[in-house]
């Protein structure tokens, strides 16, 4: 009887787990989207380190530069109107091929845009706007994610003053130890 259940634990498991380890290619690349329709339009967003190098896979232990080319059709945004929250997933868990929130507790909530990585004022028309984004204050949550995993981020910006909104989600082979 015991040997049954041992061998149906084991089948369960292996039906059940995910066998796609890396989504959309992030074990290769960055994959990008824009996930609301915002005030913004997202053409090209890369990564680099601080010094201006191509960064990928990327590293959360250390600022990371995420050089975006956008159209602001309509708005100049500013400080301390421009808020900024970023949302965060892990890939799998419990055996499930999907995205599964990983809980901030409010920290990565409404934060000051403009001390917090984008360069503002964030004026009208097309042009390269680089985004800074720094976890080196937030060990709390970084330490808790597993190392070169895939990550899914998605940075949601917020103007108080004309209610534009703009989204974007970049997912990533990601290191969360340094390397």
């Amino acid at each position: 009887m015991l040997s049954r259940v041992i061998l149906l634990s084991a089948l369960t498991a292996v039906a059940f787990s995910c066998d796609t380890v890396w989504p959309n290619g992030t074990d290769k690349a960055l994959t990008w989207f824009p996930s609301c329709a915002g005030a913004i339009t997202f053409y090209s967003l890369s990564t680099q380190d601080q010094s201006g190098k191509a960064e990928y896979p990327i590293t959360l232990t250390k600022p990371l530069v995420i050089i975006t080319d956008i159209n602001n059709p309509k708005n100049v945004y500013e400080s301390p109107n421009l808020k900024q929250t970023i949302n965060l997933w892990s890939w799998g868990g419990l055996g499930a091929c999907q995205w599964s929130t990983v809980p901030t507790l409010g920290l990565l909530s409404n934060l000051d845009a403009c001390t917090n990585g984008v360069p503002c004022p964030v004026k009208t028309g097309r042009q390269t706007l680089p985004i800074t984004m720094d976890f080196t204050g937030y060990d709390s949550i970084i330490k808790l994610l597993k190392d070169d995993s895939p990550y899914q981020l998605e940075m949601v910006l917020n103007d108080n003053k004309t209610k534009d909104k703009t989204c974007v989600i970049a997912q990533a082979r990601t290191y969360t130890k340094v390397h």
